[in-house]
């Protein structure tokens, strides 16, 4: 009698009321799976039995193939089934089963994660009031029908909210700073996660299966790890991916055959050949195509408007053309992203025709931030120039909205959208040609921001105004783009220059976008790696397994947002993977246009490196060794001026010798300097010019 108990209880159940118990113990057995393909195998048993009747058999065989394609498909292969709809039909995805059907609880599971995902993934659903809301409401409900009929079922519960702790936190080291306590795990952390997806999803032509537009964006996300160090096995990952996407027929002359909007029309190239220049320096072929962008912008993109500015034309285009059409006839924030292969390229060769190409177009920029126009202030970079006029203007008479709201990629557009990417060049621009104009719109912007953090207003300005940019320049917790932050532009020049003009704005905006080593620094700095290895330590499988939007692989906290503020402005943005990138390579900005001060020729185990100064002409590094026994590795110096340098190892404050203590930096070529670090010592690394 006692073992009928648990038949009796699974007939009594309402979830499988009607099914054979054959059926009822494997669809239970299914339900509460945590691993998608036991749950595929089990469902295609289910299937199989000959105890369904017509009806129970075709909604199995229905899900056990929506299971399969699941699991061997691409990641978000049901989108081809929602062309066309509107966003919410993604909720009506027909399964092939019945409302009232026993196999509708576990629908629910695939419908919660499609929900989901698509909320993490499209910014015009994220930056939607109304849908966003929407969007989690009804994701979370579907889990919680699936948690009523499988308990047992962890990626449901994971969702509604239970953290799933997973990995071992390492023992403590005696000697360790804090910093590199915090730092060392979560750069394992990463890996591990970067090599769950080389070993479960990377194809054999390098694709992740989220598709060439979105596999492109994932380095972005690796970079403390994939660019910060060199581990063969991520590195040779990264290559085969990036060496075959470039390869694709659309990108034999150079660039995008198809037009779209610059971010993506450019992230094939941008996001393939700025990892390939990085990870292959050397190697010719890529700056050589760097160089080639440059080609584009003069016969395709740009042109001379109206006031006898240079300007782009469209922020849509292709290798061949730019958009006619009037309503995308701007040049915005965003074009210089298809300019970042050329700004690298132009950085390490110095080629001259590149430079006065670039710096033209520049000082358009820097003459329409200078105006007051449209209702722009003026100080202000526009968020876009209008084609042919010049005009700092946008959609439906709003200079802040080059799209109207609704339309296509109308959050990434809107000011200040990628503003930092352009300050970035403009900073550039200064430093290549020692010329005080392109400083202008940074210091002009700089003095708004700094105007507004003494006196800020009470209530959220109009936008568009003064108030308003000042409130927007604000640093974001973004874990994508450059959005906001100019601060993130002015430690980029303060590090390569020494200045220290924007030091009082640098202070205020807080030590995790600006690096501070004083004391209040470095505790802040440990707060926010403490906030962010909280968030690494848990739910391995919201980086991995539930991924099904791979330009968004390490954004799954977001979805856990409280408050339906799905982006980054309630510090839902974790990991803090740009504050990781930032430690360890000296760059003071994100990694889409990189300018990274050194690159550690050693895999991201047992160790932790903090850049200390990274100018032209200076380094310094703090490093920790976590294992037992001494390492041999090299630092690959990037940002320092051709010359001589003496170089000077300390570890625990006392001097020790180095293999070679003179570095000559040659131009064009990255300098590797040997060395050794002792096992569980604090080690500082500089390098000085030689008087």
């Amino acid at each position: 009698m006692r073992r009928l108990l648990p038949c009796l209880a699974l007939f009594l159940s309402p979830v499988f009321a009607g099914l054979p118990q054959d059926a009822a113990e494997l669809l239970k057995q299914a339900g509460n799976a945590n691993d998608d393909r036991e749950r595929q195998t089990t469902l295609e048993k289910m299937a199989a039995l000959p105890s369904l009747d017509a009806t129970q058999k075709k909604e199995a065989v229905s899900l056990a193939d929506f299971a399969r394609r699941w699991n061997e498909s691409g990641l978000k292969f049901y989108g081809a089934a929602m062309r066309g709809k509107p966003y919410r039909a993604l909720g009506d995805y027909d399964f092939g089963v019945a409302a009232d059907s026993p196999l509708k609880p576990l629908c629910e599971l695939y419908r919660g994660r499609m929900l989901a995902w698509n909320l993490i993934e499209n910014s015009n659903v994220r930056t939607n009031p109304k849908e966003a809301k929407w969007f989690k409401d009804e994701s979370v409900a579907s889990f919680k029908r699936v948690t009523e009929a499988f308990p047992k079922n962890e990626a449901a519960r994971m969702y509604l909210g239970e953290a799933q702790p997973w990995g071992s936190i390492p023992e403590k080291v005696a000697g360790a700073p804090e910093w590199a306590t915090l730092q060392r795990e979560q750069l394992e952390r990463m890996a591990e996660i970067i090599r769950w997806w080389i070993t479960h999803r990377q194809r054999d032509n390098g694709e992740f299966g989220g598709g060439w537009g979105d596999d492109c964006e994932m380095w972005r996300w690796w970079s403390s790890v994939l660019l910060g160090f060199d581990d063969p096995q991520i590195t040779a990952a990264q290559l085969k991916f990036s060496r075959s996407a470039v390869t694709r027929p659309h990108l034999k002359g150079g660039f995008n055959t198809e037009i779209t909007d610059v971010e993506h029309a450019a992230e094939d190239t941008t996001d393939n050949l700025v990892p390939l220049m990085v990870l292959e320096p050397d190697n010719p072929k890529w700056t050589q195509w760097g160089l080639k962008m440059g080609d584009f912008m003069r016969d395709v993109w740009t042109g001379r408007n109206e006031r006898g500015h240079l300007q782009f034309k469209s922020f849509y285009f292709s290798a061949t053309e730019a958009a006619p059409q009037p309503h995308r006839a701007f040049d915005v924030i965003a074009n210089v992203g298809a300019l970042h292969p050329a700004l690298l390229a132009w950085q390490k060769t110095g080629d001259e025709k590149l430079g006065a190409q670039i710096c033209t177009w520049l000082d358009t920029w820097v003459d329409a931030t200078a105006r007051e126009e449209n209702g722009k202030p003026a100080g202000i970079l526009p968020a876009s120039l209008h084609w042919p006029d010049g005009a700092a203007s946008g959609a439906e008479g709003h200079w802040w909205e080059p799209v109207k709201p609704g339309g296509y990629m109308h959050s990434y557009y809107i000011w200040p959208s990628v503003i930092t990417e352009i300050t970035d060049a403009l900073m550039l621009a200064h430093v290549m040609t020692g010329k005080e104009t392109y400083l202008a719109p940074l210091r002009s912007m700089a003095a708004i921001r700094l105007k507004y953090l003494k006196n800020p207003a009470s209530a959220k300005a109009a936008p568009g105004s003064e108030i308003w940019c000042a409130q927007e320049l604000a640093p974001r917790r973004n874990a994508n783009s450059n959005t906001g932050g100019l601060v993130k532009t002015l430690a980029r020049f303060k590090a390569l220059t020494g200045t220290t003009e924007f030091d009082e704005l640098l202070k205020l905006e807080g030590s995790e976008f600006v690096i501070r080593t004083d004391a209040e620094g470095r505790r802040e700095l440990e707060k926010a790696l403490e906030e962010s290895l909280g968030a690494l330590r848990v739910n391995f499988a919201g980086f991995t397994s539930e991924v099904r939007s791979t330009d968004r692989c390490v954004r799954f906290v977001q979805f856990l947002a409280q408050d339906y503020a799905f982006d980054d402005y309630k510090g839902v943005m974790q990991p803090k993977h740009e504050l990781l990138y930032r430690m360890v390579t000296g760059d003071k900005n994100a990694p889409r246009f990189p300018q990274m001060a050194v690159r550690w020729l050693t895999p991201p185990k047992e160790i932790a490196a903090l850049v200390t100064e990274a100018s032209t002409t200076r380094f310094s590094a703090e490093l920790f060794h976590f294992g037992k026994e001494p390492r041999q590795l090299s630092a690959e110096l990037r940002q320092l001026k051709p010359g001589s340098y003496k170089a000077s190892l300390t570890i625990n404050g006392e001097s020790a010798k180095l293999p070679g203590d003179v570095v000559k930096i040659e131009k064009g070529r990255f300098t590797k300097l040997p060395f050794t670090l002792p096992a569980q010592k604090l080690v500082v690394l500089s390098l000085q010019p030689v008087p």
